[in-house]
């Protein structure tokens, strides 16, 4: 027979918020609108960033800052919930609670190094820029072997058969969190940055230069 799945709803360790937004405060019961109203808020209008960096700095915190930290959030929950709920599960990732916390700090930590020093410097030029890039860039890495853990445990997001609703609400997060660190990374390193070193570099040559 197949095993029921324990009710996470008496846990204490869960966040009852958290929960009760994704619908699975209760996984044998899922609550149905709860689930679908909270998925369809993981959807974006994906249109091309803006070619302005003014405007693409505006665009990465309006669609990624914000909302990773609270998508990130969540899936710990839901992790904390499911790791008490399935600690005797052989194909429970145990530890995934863990990696996410560190993903969320890492990713907390960097946006406020962002928003109080690397933009606003990206954005104004100068000799800076290069070594902020650089900086940003190494903490990027970081961030992406963190995912590549999670990716590991998580077996690529695949949940066993007998996963309950709230571990396969977990993956989908976890995934949701993958593709969006790693699109917001992208768009700083081959749009953000290039971009402003590449201006920040002709800026000062001109500014040096003597021209016949």
């Amino acid at each position: 027979m197949r095993p029921q799945p324990e009710r996470l709803d008496l846990i204490p360790a869960a966040d009852p918020g958290a929960l009760r937004r994704w619908g699975v405060s209760d996984c044998g019961r899922v609550d149905r609108r709860a689930l679908y109203d909270s998925l369809a808020r993981l959807q974006h209008d994906e249109a091309a960033p803006p070619s302005d960096a003014a405007r693409l700095v505006r665009h990465i915190r309006d669609r990624y800052h914000h909302a990773l930290v609270d998508v990130i959030g969540d899936a710990i929950a839901l992790a904390t919930a499911c790791e008490t709920a399935h600690s005797g599960d052989d194909l429970w990732p145990h530890g995934l609670s863990d990696h996410l916390i560190e993903i969320l700090e890492a990713v907390e930590h960097h946006q406020q190094r962002e928003d109080a020093v690397v933009f606003p410097m990206l954005l104004a030029g100068g000799p800076g820029a290069a070594e902020a890039v650089r900086m940003m860039e190494a903490e990027h890495a970081a961030i992406h072997a963190s995912l590549d853990r999670v990716l590991a445990l998580t077996r690529g997001f695949q949940a066993p058969p007998q996963a309950c609703a709230s571990w396969r609400v977990l993956y989908v997060l976890c995934c949701k969190i993958d593709v969006d660190i790693r699109e917001q990374t992208r768009l700083e390193e081959r749009e953000l940055f290039s971009r402003s070193i590449r201006e920040s570099t002709e800026g000062c040559v001109c500014s040096t230069a003597t021209f016949a």
